[in-house]
């Protein structure tokens, strides 16, 4: 039996935190020996109180319930998954770090990453191919990188019924009529979101039933999406944000649990992410999990999990310039796609979308990929 311990973030809303736990909680169903090791949050800031996970009591009941690895007890694997990135040597006879690369390329790896590349006990996990293609820039070995997608709750993210459906519409002031664009996440340059805004204020000249939801990540990061709208307005696009527009989006930036989140997603009738670099980008499989129809920017991190069932792609240019590089959407794609789906909604997502989630993107079937990668 492997004897594992998973040094990580645990209790906080971030990326992190949220696939270390989904992944314990499956981990302990497969027939291993495991511990874990807390690691402190990267901003000092962070804490179990200001930014909650918001799982269920139930499951961090049994998240408490494991052992904790002594400082010099020695392992089969460890396995990291925290920042800043450790590739130092552990008590352990292998070691694999998960790591990810979005924008940056190198920017977040401690050391030279070709110092690394003799360890033979080293093995690096990454979400997505974009992240693995950065990962050798850095420097690292193809044979040392492991791509093993992120995963949806699929007990967590599911369809609801209409009538819970349109009483979380009603407490958001939202019409039965009004169609909802959504994101959800840090409000980072990556993530494109004047993009969307812009987007959504030029169609508003069209469909006057359109209303945006912009759910940020800002006691996280301390970034909110209000921000964007006074860097829109000195440009071009600028005209466009007339009051009514400005009134019709609503900005969430309180913490939800996942509960919460989920009925997000559900009364969301087309989840909009036009990203410009991600690692993975975990929301819009969650909002596919529940039947949403997603859009996403085409060229990136998304290529991998993205089939046609669930949505649109958004066409995109890709740059790279010294240790850097992202995929640029194109505006009038973004607009194509969003106008295309406001127009025949029932045409993406829905059940078949939903099923493709559940059928391969499960967290049960994403950590017995990892299991079987420790295995090897």
């Amino acid at each position: 039996m492997l004897k594992i311990c998973v040094e990580g973030w645990r209790g906080i809303n971030h990326s992190f935190s949220i696939v270390n736990q989904n992944q314990l909680l499956e981990l302990l169903k497969l027939p291993i020996n495991l511990k874990i090791r807390d690691i402190p949050y990267f901003n000092k800031n962070w804490s179990l109180k200001k930014n909650p996970d918001g799982f269920l009591v139930s499951e961090k009941k049994i998240l408490d319930k494991i052992s904790h690895a002594l400082s010099d007890e020695e392992f089969d694997i460890t396995y990291r998954i925290s920042y800043p990135f450790d590739f130092s040597k552990s008590y352990s006879k292998k070691l694999y770090v998960f790591a990810t690369v979005e924008k940056k390329i190198g920017s977040y790896i401690n050391g030279n990453p070709k110092d690394k590349n003799n360890r033979e006990y080293l093995n690096i996990i990454t979400p997505s191919n974009w992240c693995k293609n950065g990962l050798i820039a850095c420097g690292f070995d193809d044979n040392q990188i492991n791509v093993i997608p992120h995963g949806v709750d699929i007990k967590t993210f599911h369809k609801i019924s209409d009538e819970e459906v349109d009483k979380y519409r009603n407490d958001l002031k939202i019409n039965k009529n009004d169609f909802i664009l959504t994101n959800v996440g840090a409000m980072s340059g990556n993530k494109g979101i004047h993009y969307l805004i812009i987007a959504f204020a030029i169609l508003k000249q069209k469909f006057q039933n359109l209303k945006l939801i912009l759910k940020d990540q800002s006691n996280l990061y301390d970034k909110k999406a209000e921000e964007y709208l006074d860097m829109i307005k000195t440009t071009k696009y600028g005209k466009y944000l007339n009051i009514d527009v400005i009134n019709d989006i609503i900005f969430i930036s309180k913490n939800l649990d996942l509960i919460s989140l989920n009925r997000l997603y559900n009364l969301t009738d087309c989840y909009v992410s036009p990203y410009r670099a991600e690692g993975f980008n975990l929301p819009p499989l969650e909002a596919a999990a529940v039947g949403t129809p997603i859009i996403v920017t085409k060229g990136g991190s998304t290529d991998d999990y993205f089939h046609p069932s669930l949505g649109l792609q958004i066409d995109s240019v890709q740059f790279e310039k010294n240790d850097s590089r992202k995929v640029e959407p194109k505006m009038d794609s973004l607009i194509e796609c969003i106008e295309r789906i406001i127009l025949n909604p029932n045409n993406f997502g829905q059940i078949k979308g939903s099923q493709f989630i559940q059928n391969n993107y499960n967290w049960k079937i994403i950590t017995n990929q990892l299991y079987k990668v420790f295995n090897e």
